[in-house]
């Protein structure tokens, strides 16, 4: 009832001719369809989700709102590219400022206070994008640490593997990056299986980068990655497959990143 009552008050007080836009289309990437908003009393309101029938709704065409927002994710003016560099290197800043700052003893809290401090003194960043990731040691098996339920709240240790995903954001416009490092003394190095891992994921991330060109679909490049970290972690014995009959190394890759799928 209180639905219907607000979508109608809503519908009086927007006047003729104002209509709500629903969104409506499929992800690209996933090839999921974003379902339309429902609620008790929509259908009072000038309700626009075009095209909402014919042959156009049967071949799966999105919303105008879904193409009017696919076409602003991927497409910025050159003050907006200004604004994306500005807030990407201040948050680069913050991140080599952690790194030289962790220690062992230390708590990932305070790496995650460290950024947000530097973003904001140095940068005039007052949020972040998104929670602040501080992963170290076993923390980094945890999807989206740093949650209320995991609030970086570990103590780091030497040898540890501090997996840091912190970004600012600067006039709504959001940076988002990822870094890894082993934590001990200034100089501490990767050990031989830390080194492994993180130089196959950093081949993955050359290889997609190479790769980028107009036309090319984010899941190829999904699946470009993943073949590439296999293709490091079968030479680096930390991966086995079955040798197959032709095709030497990268078919072992495929034939591992099948068995993963």
């Amino acid at each position: 009832r209180e639905d219907a009552a607000a979508a109608e008050a809503a519908a009086a007080e927007a006047g003729a001719g104002a209509k709500v836009h629903l969104l409506s289309g499929m992800n690209s990437d996933s090839g999921n369809w974003a379902v339309p908003a429902h609620f008790s009393g929509l259908e009072k309101l000038p309700v626009h989700c075009s095209p909402a029938s014919g042959a156009e709704k049967e071949a799966g065409a999105p919303s105008r709102l879904f193409e009017a927002l696919a076409e602003c994710r991927v497409t910025k003016t050159e003050a907006e590219v200004e604004l994306l560099r500005y807030v990407n290197w201040v948050s680069s800043m913050a991140h080599v400022e952690v790194l030289r700052s962790a220690r062992p003893g230390m708590m990932e809290y305070q790496l995650e206070s460290l950024f947000m401090h530097h973003t904001y003194t140095h940068g005039g960043c007052r949020h972040m994008a998104y929670s602040c990731i501080c992963a170290c040691g076993p923390s980094g098996a945890v999807l989206h640490y740093g949650h209320a339920g995991r609030p970086n709240d570990r103590l780091l240790k030497a040898g540890d593997m501090a997996l840091l995903d912190m970004g600012a954001e600067y006039h709504c416009y959001a940076s988002d990056i990822t870094c890894s490092f082993p934590v001990g003394k200034a100089g501490s190095k990767f050990t031989r299986d830390q080194r492994l891992v993180y130089q196959a994921v950093l081949d993955a991330q050359v290889a997609v980068i190479g790769a980028l060109k107009p036309g090319v679909s984010w899941v190829a490049m999904h699946q470009l990655a993943e073949r590439t970290i296999l293709r490091g972690l079968l030479r680096g014995g930390l991966l086995t497959a079955p040798a197959p009959a032709q095709g030497g190394e990268a078919a072992a890759a495929e034939a591992a990143a099948a068995a993963a799928a």
